[in-house]
């Protein structure tokens, strides 16, 4: 893979897929950087519009492929067979989870759904998925425009954006527990979209999980 083709992919081009995700990642460093700094109460505002917009502005533009990211061209057949399946074992794993966190006597932020924290968690998960699947298709794009021959451009372009997207996960929420589900959450609906390309069903497993894991939490005012 040469220098020439990668300074191609980053090259101020709007039909670049290697632009936007370039953007993303400038983005978030600046982003983070200033808010932080000037504004800590609008980070977790400012992310959100920022996982959402840069990729829809792409999508516009025509540099971002709406296949790829699992918005359209869905085989939903496929997607609801293999989802079960996934889903049932995902179930499993969701009340170890549970047990878990109910064990944790440290739990920062343990507090029901309800009100606006709710509806600002569905909010926040439903556009970090997005964000993700932007990942994920960029990535994909990326690779298939690649001079050297990809036997799965899919499956390389999952894991790698799961790879990009770790360190957010790391860093962004403040407590192990947030940091363990933010990884649970994007290793299950990668594993989702590898399987199905489905942006909708990924979307419907990161809410169940969130939602889920969020009301598993105890309420510390009827602890004390």
């Amino acid at each position: 893979m040469d220098g020439s083709w990668l300074l191609e992919q980053l090259t101020l081009s709007p039909a670049r897929a290697g632009l936007w995700l370039a953007l993303s990642f400038l983005l978030a460093a600046l982003t983070s950087g200033v808010t932080r700094l000037v504004a800590p109460d609008l980070e977790r505002f400012v992310r959100v519009m920022r996982w959402v917009q840069l990729p829809y502005i792409g999508l516009i533009l025509g540099g971002l492929s709406p296949s790829l990211m699992g918005l359209s061209d869905i085989d939903w057949a496929l997607g609801l067979r293999v989802g079960v399946v996934l889903l049932a074992g995902m179930l499993t794993l969701f009340l170890i989870i549970r047990i878990g966190l109910h064990t944790d006597r440290q739990l920062p932020h343990a507090t029901p759904m309800s009100g606006n924290s709710s509806r600002f968690l569905l909010i926040e998960s439903s556009a970090q998925e997005f964000h993700w699947c932007f990942l994920r298709g960029a990535v994909w794009d990326v690779l298939l425009s690649a001079p050297t021959a990809h036997l799965s451009p899919q499956y390389w372009a999952v894991w790698i954006s799961a790879a990009l997207s770790l360190p957010g996960a790391f860093v962004h929420p403040r407590h192990a527990p947030e940091r363990l589900i933010t990884v649970v959450v994007l290793l299950t609906t990668a594993t989702l979209f590898l399987y199905t390309r489905n942006f909708w069903l990924c979307w419907l497993l990161h809410l169940g999980i969130r939602v889920t894991l969020q009301w598993s939490q105890p309420n510390r005012r009827q602890t004390r």
